[in-house]
């Protein structure tokens, strides 16, 4: 039964990545979906609760691999703990990815529709959220080794991703100046990692 559960729900995917390709977020609709599909609404609504749910999916899956390489340098299984280097390399990775054009696009979406749709509470919650906690974790584990000080590792979270993006918010928001070289981007991740370790290393 749980075979036939995940083969169904890798169907509707499939068939909604189709549909979200051919029509855009907005104009696609569970009904174009369903019909796609073979099925009815109510299968849809079954495995997600809106289009929007559904949407995050399809994006998910697809950056599923990039995400992954991204987190992975901060994995608190990971036996060593080189902060420097680690943070290093996951702030240029961090950047480069949120940053490259397939993303900036979907960032763009999510944020036009977070007026109109639950889009971007779905975003915050599944992806900026869990980054945080990735983030923090690893940063638990960093005070263990004395490696940074004593600290709310929740707030010390949402200050490094503050600083990665802080040259390149406004740029982002008001879209001007957002091509950047993968150097530049190194650059700017290097920069507010160095400033995060003056505030917080030992």
């Amino acid at each position: 039964m749980r075979k036939k559960t995940e083969e169904k729900k890798e169907e509707i995917i499939k068939a909604a990545k189709e549909v979200f390709k051919e029509f855009g977020f907005e104009k696609a609709s569970m009904s174009k979906i369903s019909s796609k599909l073979g099925g009815s609404k109510a299968t849809l609504y079954n495995y997600f609760s809106s289009k929007e749910e559904l949407f995050f999916e399809v994006i998910s899956i697809a950056n599923a691999q990039e995400s992954d390489f991204v987190h992975q340098i901060i994995d608190t299984k990971n036996e060593t703990l080189d902060i420097h280097t680690q943070l290093y390399e996951f702030g240029k990775r961090f950047i480069n990815f949120v940053y490259s054009q397939k993303m900036v696009e979907i960032r763009r979406l999510t944020i036009s529709q977070s007026e109109i749709t639950n889009l971007g509470r779905i975003t915050y919650k599944n992806r900026v959220l869990k980054s945080r906690e990735i983030l923090s974790k690893y940063l638990e584990k960093a005070i263990k080794f004395n490696k940074i000080k004593k600290t709310d590792t929740n707030i010390a979270a949402i200050h490094f991703f503050g600083l990665l993006e802080s040259e390149l918010m406004y740029p982002f928001l008001f879209q001007v100046d957002t091509d950047f070289s993968k150097k530049h981007m190194d650059e700017m991740a290097e920069r507010a990692i160095d400033i995060f370790i003056l505030a917080y290393g030992v």
